[in-house]
C-alpha cells in the first residue's frame, strides 16, 4: 500500500515537471511522515499491550503467590496439627511408661516390703525357738536378763531345819529352773534347810555355799527303803529278746556302747564309741569317723547325752547338720534317747528325762527317734552302779535297737 502511493506521486511529478516535483517530495514525506507515524502508534499500542500483558503476568504472579502462600499456609498449620498430634502421642507414650515405671517401681516396694515382713517373721519364729530351748532367755538378753537372787523374797529360819530328797533333784543356785545348777540330791539324801523363797523352793546348806531346792522334792520325813527297779527286775529275771540280724549298721555312743558291745558278742556293727565321751568328742572326732564309712544303705545310730545332758542344744544343731548330708548320701540316721540311771554322782533322772524330752522335740525330719528309755521301764533292767547295766540289760537293749533300724 505504502510503495503503491509512492510510485503515483512519482508519476504525476514526471507529468507536472519541475515545479510540482517538491509538491510531490512534500507529499511523499508527509506520508511518509504518517507511515511512520503509524508504525510509532503500533509500536506504543504494542508496548501497552506488553504492558498490560506484565501487568497481567504481574499480578497473576501476585495470586500465585498469594495461592502459594496461602497453601504453605495451610500446609503450615497442617504440619502443626501433625506436629500437635505427635507432641501429644509422645506425651502420651511418656506418662504410660512413667506410669508403668511406677507401678514397677511399687511391685518392687510391695515384694522387698513382703521379703523384710517374711525375714522378720522368720527372725520372730528364731527367737522363739531360742527361748524355748533356753528357758525364755535369748543371747541377745545378756547378763542384764540373768535371774537375781534380789527379785526374790527369801524367808530365813531362825533355825535350821533338817529334811530329805524323796526323789533324785536338782540343787540350784537360785529359787528357780532359771538359775544355773550346782548339782544334785539322790532319793533320801539328808540336807540342812535354812528358808524358804516366795517361789516355795528351800533355801539349803550345800558342801560351802548356799544353795536351793524345789519345794516338791524336800520332806521332813526320810523316804522309805524301797526296792530300786532295777532290783525288782532282777528279782523276776530278765527274758533276753532275739536279736534281728541288721547290715550296715554303725553305733556311736559312750561307755554303755562300749560296755554293749562287750556284752552281746558277735555282731556286724562298727563300733564308734568310747569311754566317757560327750558332745566335744562327738563334735571332733566321731563325726569325721562316721563320714570316713557311711553310704548307701548305712543306717546310723547315735546315743549320747548322758555324761553332759546340758548340750542338749549343741547336740541338736550338730546332728540335724550332720544327718542332712548323711541322709544325702543314701543314709538313715536314729537318735536314741539316753537310758535310765539311778543313783551316781554324775547324772540325775531328771536331767535324763529333759533331755530326752528337748532332743525329741528338736530333732529334724532326718533323724528318726527311738525310745528306749520308755522300753526299759517297760520291761525292766538292772543298773549295777547306777550308770551301767547288767549283760541281760544290754543285750535287751540292742536287741529293741536293731528291731527299730
Amino acid at each position: 500500500m505504502k510503495k503503491m502511493t509512492v510510485m503515483i506521486l512519482l508519476a504525476w511529478s514526471l507529468v507536472l515537471g519541475g515545479c510540482g516535483g517538491a509538491a510531490v517530495e512534500t507529499a511523499a514525506g508527509t506520508e511518509t511522515a504518517k507511515e511512520e507515524n503509524l508504525e510509532s502508534a503500533a509500536v506504543d499500542g504494542s508496548s501497552v499491550t506488553e504492558e498490560k500483558t506484565d501487568g497481567s503476568a504481574a499480578a497473576g504472579q501476585k495470586d500465585a503467590a498469594e495461592s502459594g502462600a496461602g497453601g504453605q499456609t495451610d500446609e503450615t498449620a497442617d504440619a502443626a496439627e501433625n506436629t500437635g498430634a505427635v507432641k501429644a502421642a509422645e506425651t502420651g507414650a511418656a506418662a504410660a511408661e512413667t506410669k508403668e515405671e511406677n507401678a514397677k517401681d511399687k511391685a518392687d516396694a510391695d515384694s522387698k516390703e513382703d521379703e523384710k515382713k517374711e525375714a522378720d517373721g522368720d527372725k520372730e519364729k528364731a527367737a522363739a525357738a531360742e527361748q524355748k530351748d533356753t528357758g525364755g532367755k535369748t543371747e541377745e538378753d545378756g547378763e542384764a536378763e540373768q535371774p537375781k537372787l534380789a527379785d526374790y523374797e527369801i524367808t530365813v529360819y531362825g533355825q535350821p531345819e533338817i529334811m530329805y530328797a524323796s526323789d533324785p533333784v536338782n540343787v540350784r543356785k537360785g529359787p528357780a529352773t532359771d538359775f544355773e545348777r550346782a548339782g544334785g540330791l539322790s532319793r533320801g539324801q539328808e540336807v540342812s534347810v535354812t528358808g524358804q523363797a516366795d517361789t516355795g523352793w528351800y533355801e539349803i546348806v550345800y558342801g560351802d555355799v548356799t544353795a536351793y531346792v524345789s519345794g516338791h522334792y524336800l520332806q521332813k520325813e526320810k523316804p522309805a527303803e524301797e526296792p530300786a527297779p532295777q532290783q525288782q527286775a532282777a528279782a523276776e529275771g530278765q527274758p533276753v529278746t532275739e536279736v534281728k540280724n541288721v547290715a550296715g549298721v554303725i553305733m556311736v555312743g559312750d561307755s554303755r556302747f562300749v560296755q554293749m558291745q562287750a556284752n552281746i558278742g558277735e555282731n556286724s556293727c562298727t563300733w564308734i564309741a568310747e569311754n566317757g565321751k560327750g558332745y566335744n568328742w562327738f563334735n571332733e572326732t566321731a563325726v569325721a569317723r562316721i563320714d570316713g564309712c557311711v553310704g548307701k544303705g548305712s543306717k546310723i545310730l547315735i546315743n549320747l547325752g548322758v555324761n553332759d545332758p546340758g548340750h542338749v542344744n549343741d547336740y541338736l544343731a550338730l546332728v540335724n547338720a550332720k544327718a542332712a548330708e548323711w541322709v544325702g548320701k543314701g543314709a538313715k540316721v536314729y537318735y536314741a534317747s539316753v537310758n535310765p540311771v539311778w543313783d551316781n554322782p554324775y547324772t540325775t533322772e531328771e536331767q535324763v528325762e529333759y533331755f530326752n524330752s528337748q532332743m525329741q522335740a528338736g530333732l529334724s525330719g532326718d533323724v528318726r527317734w527311738i525310745d528306749s528309755h520308755s522300753y526299759l521301764n517297760s520291761i525292766g533292767y538292772k543298773l549295777v552302779d547306777g550308770l551301767h547295766f547288767n549283760a541281760e540289760t544290754y543285750q535287751n537293749i540292742y536287741a529293741y535297737f536293731m528291731s527299730c533300724l
